[in-house]
């Protein structure tokens, strides 16, 4: 905000000053000065009664006049001879025909009576008068930076406090409200971002309720003809085949239970990925919870599991999911470990932190966040034995941001994968 703040005061000051000097360069080059030309008709006429008064009584007394004037007028002066001013032509004429020669604001030549010396007039400093002239026009340049400093200090306000707003309403739409809205009162509006924010999020929100519909609706309908097709496969499975039919049977089933594998998973994923799905959070003891999901899994490997964890280590986790996110973790390392998958559990400045390690050839860096999307896979591969699903992982990142955790993937001790689950809101609670 404070650079902001600097970029919106420089760029109003500067705006403003290119404006004075358009305005002084079109004023004094292009046109005729025309405050200048007053001056010198003031000065000029008191040239000329000057210049009457040397006729009549003399240059002596013309010279006390100048004096007196230059002293009532606040003015000091210098003389000159002609040669040392060193005037064009031009100048010298205009000096001598005018008796005033313009040279700043508050400074002129003259020139009068027998014209024999050049006359220099300018303000004398040393009096109060200028130098409270310049203490005002130092006042007026002040009055104006601090008005540009409030004005934009001001604007800024505003606008932080409508883009704050907005900010609020699009990180929670980040996060996974799909109901929230910006405001579009007079008060709140950001020009007409607001409205596009808002006919964006409506499209964003029709989009994945049709994608959740979707999933669900594909999920549900495909239960009914796999159910339809165990049926018939149970039938032909009692009536007599060859050694090769019963082959082409059993490689159907192992296809009919992944497909139920999927939808089981899909079925989940949707149910994780609706909104307003709340976690049964309980005092469990990990151990035993991780105990009894290494238990289920070890009977669908022979890799060797095993358990790191303290006893009657408790924690406020939801058991049910928990179980589901580790063993989709290790089922995941059923294709890639080589000889041992092990799992550690323990407490970390009051966080739940679970490992999960594997021997395997691990994930590249490159691919750590995208393994945790939907339906991604590493690689082209997609046989049963190392392609999966490609919603296990997926589900697994669900089900730690609904206990307002992290996961991180790196590389494990063993030369394989390391999956990190880190679960801050858990509580520790050690007996």
């Amino acid at each position: 905000m404070k650079r902001l703040y600097l970029e919106f005061f420089v760029g109003l000051s500067g705006l403003f000053f290119l404006c004075i000097l358009a305005f002084s360069f079109v004023t004094q080059e292009l046109t005729t000065d025309y405050e200048a030309e007053l001056e010198i008709s003031h000065v000029s006429s008191v040239m000329q009664i000057l210049d009457d008064v040397a006729a009549q009584r003399g240059q002596a007394q013309a010279d006390k006049l100048l004096a007196g004037y230059a002293e009532k007028s606040h003015l000091t002066y210098q003389q000159f001879s002609w040669d040392e001013v060193g005037f064009t032509q031009s100048d010298r004429n205009k000096l001598s025909r005018r008796g005033a020669l313009f040279e700043n604001e508050n400074e002129y030549w003259v020139v009068y009576g027998d014209q024999q010396w050049v006359y220099y007039l300018q303000p004398d400093v040393e009096q109060d008068l200028w130098q409270m002239l310049d203490l005002e026009v130092k006042l007026l340049w002040a009055s104006f930076f601090a008005t540009f400093a409030l004005y934009s200090a001001i604007m800024l306000r505003l606008l932080s406090g409508r883009f704050r707003k907005l900010e609020e309403a699009t990180m929670a739409f980040s996060d996974g409200d799909f109901k929230v809205r910006a405001s579009e009162k007079a008060g709140d509006r950001v020009g007409r971002l607001n409205a596009r924010f808002n006919q964006m999020a409506d499209k964003i929100s029709e989009l994945i309720q049709s994608h959740k519909h979707l999933t669900n609706a594909i999920a549900h309908e495909l239960r009914t003809p796999i159910f339809r097709m165990q049926c018939q496969l149970d039938l032909l499975e009692e009536s007599a085949l060859n050694a090769e039919q019963k082959g082409y049977l059993a490689g159907i089933y192992d296809d009919i239970d992944e497909l139920e594998s999927l939808i089981e998973e899909l079925l989940y994923f949707a149910k994780m990925e609706r909104s307003g799905v709340t976690l049964q959070l309980k005092q469990q003891d990990v151990a035993e919870v991780l105990q009894r999901t290494i238990a289920h899994c070890q009977k669908d490997t022979k890799q060797a599991l095993s358990l790191e964890c303290p006893s009657q280590c408790y924690f406020d986790v939801d058991a049910h999911h928990l179980e589901r996110a580790v063993s989709n973790i290790i089922r995941n390392a059923f294709r890639y470990a080589k000889h041992c998958i092990s799992v550690k559990a323990f407490c970390q400045q009051g966080a739940l932190i679970i490992q999960v390690d594997d021997d395997g050839c691990g994930i590249p860096p490159s691919e750590r966040e995208n393994v945790l999307k939907p339906f991604y896979r590493v690689g082209t591969s997609r046989d049963r034995q190392s392609g999966g699903h490609g919603l296990g992982l997926a589900i697994v990142a669900q089900v730690v941001a609904l206990h307002q955790g992290e996961i991180q993937i790196s590389e494990s001790e063993c030369g394989g994968a390391r999956f990190t689950i880190r679960l801050p809101q858990a509580k520790c609670h050690v007996a």
